[in-house]
């Protein structure tokens, strides 16, 4: 945190396949200052496993899949930058297929990074890689190595640091025990949100104004069993701070989610609902009809992100 002033450019990434640590050669000047942050990131995963918290964190597939002790190899590539395996294999049918020589694409054995914040320009996959050129008659080997270098030589201490830090809360012997979609639903929680609207009514409690016969209860639960599977989302976010469910769906919230009444002194049509994520609680203005109702909650899940507006 102490070194973000001094970061140039984006500070946020958003991978389609999720993240995934960004290779780099182990004995470069940075590698010991990474490792101290996935270190940390390790604590922090250990502790929200510990604790049974959700993170709103997502990370590649086969991130759980080293976490669990599981191997990873080339298979595993598209998971982890689908642009660069689809480049990789297209270039393995052109060489098998003897198509004209893939030379022509001026590839030499180098691994070259995405950004220029990594630090370095390029890595040699072998010794002197910059003046071997790829052909069709060593482009197996080329992928291989660029594949070992993205999934295990240039990430190694990033995964070892990572490691040992969600040891020091959870015993490795204990994420042997999961498999990698165990872990990912443990930690990252369902994000195929669904609900119906007898699960919401079975799992959402009414207290402080409202009860299970209360006019607004009903028309928030209406409400909600007609959202978009992006507002579903969005609600989650605003009401518990997490997009996602834990495993089992809503009734696994803890707390559970509890809507009370929002006492106003005007017309309760003029105000929005609020949350409090910490203990699941949505204050909810007794409207005079379910539309305005529908209308308030979109407004508040569309401009209460990004602040304690409507906190």
């Amino acid at each position: 945190v102490a070194d973000l002033d001094r970061v140039e450019g984006p500070r946020f990434v958003h991978r389609e396949e999720g993240l995934f640590p960004a290779p780099m050669p182990q004995d470069s000047e940075g590698v010991g200052a990474i490792e101290a942050r996935f270190k940390f990131l390790g604590n922090f995963l250990g502790k929200a496993l510990l604790d049974g918290r959700l993170v709103s964190l997502p990370l590649a597939e086969p991130v759980y899949k080293v976490l669990c002790g599981y191997p990873i190899g080339v298979a595993d590539l598209d998971k982890v930058d689908r642009e660069k395996a689809k480049h990789l294999f297209g270039l393995l049918e052109a060489a098998e297929k003897g198509w004209p020589d893939i030379s022509a694409y001026c590839l030499t054995f180098e691994y070259a990074p995405s950004s220029s914040s990594h630090g370095f320009e390029a890595h040699a996959l072998i010794p002197g890689g910059s003046e071997v050129a790829v052909t069709n008659n060593n482009a197996h080997e080329y992928v291989e190595r660029m594949a070992c270098f993205m999934l295990r030589d240039g990430v190694a201490r990033q995964f070892e640091a990572l490691m040992a830090g969600f040891e020091e809360v959870v015993p490795a012997s204990r994420l042997a025990s999961f498999f990698p979609p165990e872990l990912r639903l443990l930690l990252g929680g369902d994000a195929a949100v669904s609900w119906t609207r007898e699960e919401l009514q079975e799992h959402i409690q009414p207290r402080n104004g409202y009860d299970a016969q209360s006019r607004a209860f009903n028309d928030l639960l209406d409400v909600l069993s007609e959202l978009s599977r992006k507002e579903k989302h969005d609600f989650l976010a605003f009401a518990t701070g997490v997009r996602v469910l834990p495993a089992g769906g809503l009734k696994s919230l803890d707390p559970k989610l509890t809507v009370v009444r929002k006492h106003t002194d005007e017309n309760p049509d003029e105000h929005f609902p609020s949350a409090n994520t910490c203990f699941h609680f949505l204050k909810l203005p007794e409207y005079s009809s379910k539309d305005r109702l529908a209308t308030q909650l979109r407004g508040a899940l569309q401009h209460g992100f990004g602040g304690f507006f409507f906190n």
